[in-house]
């Protein structure tokens, strides 16, 4: 069954719209106490820090956090990011319940929002720990989980899922979906590339893997065969249960940033390196699919020396590399040097912070997985 929803101009037809929500001294003859004097004119200027993060004050006393959705339409968010092109809307990607909620014009007199849950969605959308939307509007979805999710198919029969962000097509369920590629169970984080192409961090293989889906095989369909999967560095990475490990690519390097939840740091990933390998089996998709080897990870930031505990989310913004840590609450500014710049610290609870993204103004979104809730920070 597919959910025919109310159509609302610029929003997605979900089952639920809402509105809402000096004096100088004389200086002294002796050239010995005028060498003795502090030369302030060298000294470092104290550090100044990002507005957004409290600018090196650390404490949530230093900027606005706003909660700007709670309520019924979340159920353990884990991610969320703003449509390419309507950018005034916010998706979010619900664990909980296998579902899509929308928010429309976030922390505004005019804020929606909505929620999408749709036929087949316990395979198609299972346990999302992650979305990234690609350029031309479709977005994809990763999955945490290693049970089986159909009664057809095996408990390994689990890999990313691209959907067409067009409202009239997209219900969060078989009918909606635009293809799947079932080669990375438990996948736990994933970044767009260019066209369908998109990055999975790979927790049953300890992996990172690129999923090109090509041509899809239109709303509903199950052609999966012009798919091609690469896996690179098996065994490098490492998966944390519960806990989202979000990546994002940055196109002019072609560096995939990635928080290595399992290993505490913040790895990189040349995705311009590495050499076609052996073919990976089992093949369900009768896809293209092989390793790839000697590709380049490198540690950027090594978590226990910058304080992390648990790095979960991630996001690149105005040249610095923003990270959430899942179990301290606290989000940090990185430079991609991987010196820290800031870092804030929210008060939530261990648990709370995975996913974060930024609006076109600058303002800091970040889910709240344990209180079920959207916040905004921005500076005061």
């Amino acid at each position: 069954m597919r959910f025919r929803l109310a159509f609302l101009v610029g929003l997605l037809p979900l089952l639920v719209l809402d509105a809402a929500c000096g004096d100088s001294s004389t200086a002294a003859a002796d050239a010995s106490v005028d060498a003795q004097a502090p030369d302030t004119t060298s000294q470092p200027d104290a550090p100044v820090g990002l507005a957004v993060l409290g600018s090196y004050a650390h404490s949530i006393d230093s900027v606005s956090m706003t909660v700007i959705h709670e309520g019924p339409q979340l159920s353990r968010p884990t991610d969320l990011a703003f449509h390419p092109t309507r950018k005034t809307e916010l998706w979010i990607v619900n664990q909980g319940d296998n579902s899509v909620a929308l928010v429309q014009n976030p922390g505004t007199a005019n804020q929606k929002t909505g929620k999408a849950s749709g036929a087949g969605g316990q395979h198609f959308l299972a346990r999302p720990s992650s979305l990234a939307f690609g350029a031309n509007g479709n977005f994809a979805t990763s999955h945490e989980t290693d049970q089986p999710t159909q009664q057809t198919t095996p408990a390994d029969f689990m890999g990313p899922t691209l959907w067409s962000s067009d409202p009239a097509i997209f219900n969060a369920g078989h009918a909606g979906h635009l293809d799947m590629l079932h080669n990375s169970p438990l996948g736990m984080g994933i970044a767009w590339e260019k066209d369908n192409v998109f990055w999975v961090f790979d927790g049953m293989h300890s992996a990172v893997a690129r999923y090109a889906f090509n041509s899809d095989h239109g709303p509903g369909g199950a052609d999966h065969s012009d798919g091609e999967v690469g896996r690179y560095v098996e065994g490098k990475v490492k998966r944390v249960a519960d806990v989202p490990s979000h990546m994002m690519l940055d196109d002019k390097t072609g560096l995939l940033y990635i928080a290595d939840t399992g290993n505490n740091r913040i790895a990189t990933l040349d995705t311009k390196s590495g050499t076609p390998g052996a073919a990976i089996l089992p093949n369900y998709d009768g896809t293209t699919q092989r390793r790839v080897d000697d590709a380049t990870l490198t540690t950027l930031v090594d978590g226990a020396k910058a304080g992390l505990k648990k790095p979960s989310g991630l996001e690149l913004h105005d040249g610095l590399i923003f990270i959430t840590d899942n179990e301290t609450a606290t989000i940090y500014a990185f430079t991609t040097d991987g010196v820290v710049v800031d870092w804030l610290e929210t008060g939530l609870p261990a648990g709370a912070l995975m996913g974060l993204t930024f609006d076109d103004k600058g303002a800091l979104f970040i889910v709240d997985a344990v209180g079920e809730r959207i916040l905004r920070i921005t500076s005061k």
